[in-house]
């Protein structure tokens, strides 16, 4: 009998090598796909050496709580187009937010059931962005509280300052300001007072709605950062 090739590759780092392996083989069995199951450590290694499709990330996994959002970020950084779902154990906004903010298309709460957890992956793999109703409410919130973009973009007062541009644009890929602030060499008073400006500028009022802000522009500001280190704000 003539073996039915599979649709789609995916790695999975689960809270511990047990839940990895399992989901792999829940995976398996109920999608036509080849998974397997990897350590934290191991997983950019085994993107490195294989070609995959998909990750599913643990957002708690054997290396700490909270890890697999910097694992998140860091695959999406080296592998942007290979799309990741990240499992959380509650629907929190905090959560929710953080996963899309780390480079996540599909939030998944643990608590919901292996048939919707198979429709998140089948909606990933097909390039939509999948989310449960509690988190999509909190999407939801999150975008009614942006002012009108196309009012926004008329008023050239929200130019941004060179260095406001750069504060901005590390901000939202999650850095902290103590990051941004030995980063570009400032004090963290100094990087507070940009981002407050920035925040008025464009009319937000936090990280959250400034990730949705530069989604809707399309993750760019301008010219005027690509042309200091050939980079732009979706970098």
């Amino acid at each position: 009998m003539r073996h039915r090739e599979p649709e789609f590759r995916a790695a999975v780092v689960g809270k511990d090598t047990m839940s990895s392996g399992l989901l792999a083989d829940a995976l398996t069995r109920d999608l036509s796909c080849e998974a397997i199951g990897t350590r934290p450590s191991d997983l950019l290694r085994t993107l490195g050496t294989s070609n995959f499709d998909l990750v599913i990330i643990s957002a708690d996994t054997s290396s700490g709580l909270d890890a697999g959002f910097e694992l998140a970020n860091a695959v999406s950084r080296a592998y942007p187009k290979i799309p990741i779902v990240v499992l959380i154990d509650e629907a929190t906004k905090e959560a929710t937010m953080k996963a899309l903010r780390f480079g996540a298309r599909g939030v998944f709460n643990r608590q919901m059931s292996m048939s919707q957890f198979t429709d998140c992956v089948q909606h990933v793999m097909k390039g939509c962005i999948w989310a449960g109703p509690d988190e999509t409410v909190f999407l939801l919130e999150a975008f009614k509280n942006i002012p009108a973009f196309d009012m926004l973009a008329e008023n050239n007062s929200l130019t941004l300052s060179t260095r406001e541009l750069q504060v901005v644009r590390s901000a939202a890929t999650g850095k902290t300001n103590k990051a941004i602030a030995s980063e570009l060499s400032l004090s963290l008073h100094t990087v507070k007072n940009y981002l407050i400006r920035s925040f008025e500028k464009l009319g937000v009022s936090s990280r959250v709605e400034l990730l949705f802000y530069l989604t809707m522009r399309g993750h760019t500001f301008g010219p005027s950062i690509a042309a200091q280190d050939g980079t732009t704000a979706a970098d």
